[in-house]
């Protein structure tokens, strides 16, 4: 919103220096660039609400491909890139594995959308993995957990950003 009004106050609010000089033109100029990197710094760049949607695509001994729909909201006016993380898995408070993002994620600016997160899961503890695919054949309800941050880069800034979500399946 700021960076509306100062780039209005540039291009049309300068009768008082009507022919003037480029100076004064630079220092309206950076005074809106800098109010736009000041007002991108001070609100929380991105919010996370609940996972929506959790499908397991691909099972094979070393991994698990699997889908997640999470709603992101972005108060930034910048958009984001979410390319990698560094993300573990848990079933029922015991590590498995760690997980890493399949697909870049774009979450645009200023607003808030669903977005399929798609992730691999490399299992590292093959009894809590076993115990995990026993449960899911039987159809018992399991907890699932993902905690780790992931990297979120714009155009000029870069982000880490805390991840900790529960799975209930």
């Amino acid at each position: 919103m700021y960076f509306f009004i100062s780039f209005f106050d540039i291009i049309f609010v300068s009768e008082n220096f009507r022919g003037g000089s480029m100076q004064v033109y630079f220092l309206k100029a950076s005074w809106a660039l800098t109010s736009v990197i000041f007002l991108s710094c001070t609100r929380v760049p991105i919010e996370m609400g609940k996972i929506e949607n959790f499908r397991i695509e691909r099972v094979t001994t070393e991994s698990i491909c699997c889908s997640i729909d999470i709603p992101i909201t972005n108060h930034s006016l910048f958009p984001f890139t979410v390319e990698k993380g560094e993300l573990s898995a848990y079933f029922e408070n015991e590590r498995i594995g760690s997980a890493h993002i399949i697909e870049t994620v774009r979450i645009a600016s200023w607003g808030t959308k669903t977005y399929p997160i798609r992730l691999r899961l490399m299992l590292e503890n093959p009894e809590t993995s076993a115990h995990m695919a026993v449960n899911a054949l039987m159809g018992r309800r399991s907890t699932y957990f993902i905690r780790g941050t992931v990297d979120a880069r714009s155009i000029m800034f870069q982000r880490k950003i805390t991840i900790e979500r529960t799975i209930v399946k």
